[in-house]
């Protein structure tokens, strides 16, 4: 896939910065998240992905999108000071550098369904959709909507 972040021409200022902060819930890790965020990035001419440090789920993904395609990458950790509110402090913290939000979540995750709510309260855009988690840490995996058609007596196979 090429995306069009050019950093040669972000570092000159000829870019506009644009940050896309990610949640997501730690079920979801599978090559559909990843599709998800390349597709969306892509869309949006993002110029820096701002996320958790989490070590598993839709932010390891994002981190992984980031590493692979050379996008700026922003971690926010969690800070204990806060103690039982270090994980709403950090997301406050994203939802306040960010431009616009990318949310996928398993439908259960407690904690993706609050970041949801702060994004939404905040009034920022942001693209939820909400992705049932596999067992297959590599399978694609999303639900096939119609048949595949394939004709051979056609000489380009019916590839328009």
């Amino acid at each position: 896939m090429i995306l069009n972040f050019d950093s040669r021409e972000y570092l000159k200022g000829n870019i506009k910065p644009y940050k896309v902060g990610i949640f997501g819930s730690r079920t979801l890790k599978d090559e559909r998240i990843k599709m998800i965020i390349l597709e969306k990035i892509k869309e949006l001419n993002a110029t820096m992905i701002i996320t958790c440090q989490e070590p598993q789920g839709v932010s390891e993904v994002a981190q992984r999108v980031c590493k692979d395609y050379g996008y700026p990458l922003q971690l926010h950790f969690l800070n204990m000071q806060y103690l039982r509110g270090a994980f709403e402090q950090r997301s406050k913290e994203i939802i306040s550098e960010a431009d616009y939000f990318i949310i996928i979540h398993d439908g259960e995750s407690k904690g993706t369904a609050n970041e949801k709510k702060l994004v939404e309260k905040s009034g920022k855009p942001f693209h939820y959709e909400i992705v049932e988690p596999t067992k297959y840490d590599r399978s694609v995996g999303f639900n096939i909507q119609d048949d595949w058609d394939f004709k051979f007596d056609t000489p380009d196979w019916g590839m328009d």
